[in-house]
């Protein structure tokens, strides 16, 4: 199968800290920590790579640590495709409470990129198509690049023959709906801050009082565009709006230890099986394997154990 190009704007450096017990505001010291290269674009092409799909990263990268996170994008084995910046990568934290079985994220701000970049990656991902069948956007794009960006790509990804999958939020996916994506799947917390901005919700909360109003949305989303939407919920199971209509599909049971990277899991999976040609119902069905299999691991975005 050709490649498949996974583009994410928004390079993290992800350390993971596990602590027995925790206390706030006082002294607390981790039984286990790890560093990771992350993003959601580094953890979806890291999942494909171990699962033996061929994939492409496309991102920037920049400031003091850059050689750092191409030491641990190589030693994944990640084939990553770059544009300089002068803005430094982010860094994330992870907080895992094994007493509470609890996982905080801390999420740091991505800094704006310097204004020659959006031109090089432009340049990058249009060289990128020529090799590449289906195409991943994922994240939000670090401040600096335009707000055309994004839906442009998709015009341009399309206009060439390649299907793309986005798993992208706000205007980003709005204003790229218009060109047909294959397929979106953004959780439901992004799904209804794009849509219904006057309603709030986190993504462990319960949402079974959003259903009809989110139905109603992807049914609209199938019949104007054709797009097929996959809504995740967390450990409740996935809204599907496909030809065949409004669908739920339940993850797989599992004790988790890392959730981050699970929705990344199942945006590798649907990309491996479709970019393969099988139905979205086996991609389904991969895809909740994959983050079965990422909950499992202290490593974020990882199925490798």
């Amino acid at each position: 199968m050709d490649p498949i190009l996974v583009v994410c704007l928004n390079p993290t450096f992800q350390k993971t800290l596990i602590f027995d017990s925790l206390q706030e505001g006082e002294v607390n010291r981790c039984s286990y920590h790890r560093l990771d290269a992350s993003g959601k674009g580094v953890n979806v092409t890291r999942i494909l790579t171990q699962a033996g799909y061929p994939a492409i990263h496309l991102t920037h990268l920049g400031g003091s640590r850059r050689e750092e996170m191409l030491n641990l994008l190589s030693a994944d084995g990640i084939e990553v495709l770059w544009t300089d910046t002068v803005s430094p990568i982010r860094a994330c934290t992870t907080i895992i409470n094994t007493t509470n079985h609890t996982v905080t994220e801390l999420v740091e701000e991505p800094y704006s990129v310097n204004s020659t970049t959006e031109k090089q990656i432009r340049r990058l991902f249009t060289s990128s198509l020529d090799a590449v069948s289906w195409v991943v956007i994922t994240g939000t794009r670090a401040p600096g690049y335009s707000e055309n960006l994004y839906p442009d790509w998709v015009l341009e990804a399309k206009s060439e023959g390649k299907h793309i999958i986005l798993d992208v939020k706000g205007n980003d996916l709005r204003r790229s709906l218009i060109h047909r994506p294959e397929v979106i799947k953004p959780n439901l917390s992004e799904f209804i801050a794009t849509f219904f901005p006057s309603h709030t919700i986190t993504e462990r909360e319960e949402s079974v009082h959003l259903k009809s109003l989110v139905r109603k949305k992807l049914a609209e989303v199938y019949d104007t565009y054709g797009t097929v939407s996959i809504i995740s919920r967390g450990s409740a199971p996935l809204w599907i709006y496909d030809a065949h209509g409004f669908s739920e599909v339940a993850p797989l049971p599992v004790e988790p230890l890392n959730t981050i990277g699970c929705g990344d899991a199942v945006t590798a999976g649907l990309a491996g099986e479709l970019g393969r040609g099988e139905s979205l119902q086996a991609a389904v069905a991969i895809g909740l394997a994959f983050a079965q299999q990422n909950a499992r691991n202290v490593r974020p975005g990882s199925i490798a154990q």
